[in-house]
């Protein structure tokens, strides 16, 4: 690993194909607890599989390549040569040998839901970089190479939150296998996760992808991701911290599975300090983006809109299913693939009846502006705003969010 002091206050560190970003983590904690320099981490294209926690406050992650990438291949088990892909296995209700003591399957939000990379530091920023989970996608070789715990055993760590209430589908060991994306296998397996204390994290040309929980963020957290692909199929953009999507392609992870469904958005963000003990926070804001299926590079078996023709039927997209009734989700200049939405746009699966729960108007803090069929056949509690402006005066544009 060269290392390059770039001035008295930054830290570039160079990491290479087959080299530990772990082992530059450190490196930049130790520097930045001596010195309080901010480390950039130039990194040469390549697969990393490791389980990164960003602690250090300003850590910039960039891709190293002339040509940056964040394409996938070969039904998203590959990456292209030009990208810089950070990945891990685990997943929610399988307990590998590897973790030890550490227990997985139930309520332990260690990880927050499993993250590949798990952000705790302010002022995170990466760019072309391809954050991933590949639980929900493929069988990778540490996984092929690693073994299932029995987790009916009596002496794993339970607590009585996370005892398994149900044997999970015994999952395929073949090298590369995508037998994994089917929904059987489909369980939470974050490929980035922020915590309440990560403030300020801004992403530019980034990729997360996955299939179920893809990125999470705490009440608290705050992230402005522009440009590049969030890839996902079940709540994949999740959480109640203040978010805002720029200009991003939304790709739907839906294959041909009888009923295959996607829901991009689950939010839980409290705008109104009224309903909680802490102030109102802003949620999640999609600006300009447009979503799209998953195509033949990026998902085994992918749903096609010629599927929908010959149903007569719109394939399963939403927009969003609010995580809690109050959980504020703004979509804004929204574009996509004809006949992949369905025309309600919104569910509200998630919602429970809660105190103040109001079941003729279930998830107030829903809105769109200027979506591409002028958000015709919306349900009622859905408001369709005329002026880019919220009910609070708060203008719908990123600069709000951040």
């Amino acid at each position: 690993m060269n290392m390059l002091i770039a001035t008295i206050f930054s830290l570039v560190l160079h990491v290479q194909a087959g080299e530990s970003l772990n082992a530059a983590l450190e490196t930049a904690r130790a520097v930045y607890a001596q010195r309080g320099e901010h480390t950039t981490i130039l990194i040469e294209p390549g697969t990393y599989r490791e389980e990164l926690t960003i602690d250090v406050p300003g850590l910039r992650l960039k891709n190293a390549s002339r040509k940056p990438s964040i394409a996938l291949k070969n039904n998203g088990v590959e990456c292209d040569e030009n990208a810089v892909r950070i990945t891990w296995y685990y997943g929610h209700g399988y307990q590998y040998r590897s973790m030890g003591n550490r227990v997985n399957y139930g309520g332990s939000r260690e990880r927050r839901w499993n993250a590949s990379v798990l952000v705790t530091a302010p002022d995170f920023y990466a760019e072309n970089i391809i954050f991933e989970n590949s639980f929900n996608l493929y069988v990778c070789d540490l996984e092929a190479a690693d073994s299932l715990v029995d987790i009916s055993q009596s002496d794993m760590p339970w607590t009585e939150k996370e005892r398994p209430k149900k044997m999970m589908p015994v999952r395929p060991k073949e090298l590369g296998s995508t037998e994994v994306q089917l929904k059987r296998f489909r369980e939470r397996a974050a490929a980035i996760s922020f915590t309440e204390t990560a403030t300020n994290a801004r992403l530019k040309n980034c990729r997360a992808t996955g299939r179920q929980d893809v990125l999470y963020g705490d009440e608290g957290a705050s992230i402005y991701w522009q440009g590049g692909i969030l890839q996902g199929g079940v709540d994949f953009i999740f959480g109640a911290m203040r978010m805002a999507v720029d200009r991003a392609t939304i790709v739907a992870n839906i294959n041909n599975e009888k009923g295959d469904k996607c829901y991009i958005a689950a939010g839980r963000a409290n705008p109104s300090p009224d309903l909680t003990t802490k102030e109102g926070n802003r949620g999640l804001l999609f600006y300009k983006c447009h979503i799209r299926l998953a195509n033949e590079d990026e998902l085994a078996n992918p749903a096609c809109k010629e599927q929908a023709t010959v149903s007569n039927q719109s394939l399963m997209v939403y927009l969003a299913r609010p995580w809690r009734w109050w959980g504020e989700t703004v979509w804004a200049y929204t574009t996509w693939e004809e006949g992949i939405l369905q025309p309600e746009g919104w569910s509200t699966g998630l919602v429970k009846n809660k105190e103040g729960f109001n079941p003729a108007n279930p998830c107030p803090n829903s809105y769109e502006f200027r979506s591409q069929d002028h958000s015709a056949g919306r349900p009622e509690w859905v408001k369709v705003l005329s002026k880019p402006v919220l009910p609070d005066g708060t203008k719908i544009h990123p600069k709000h969010w951040r």
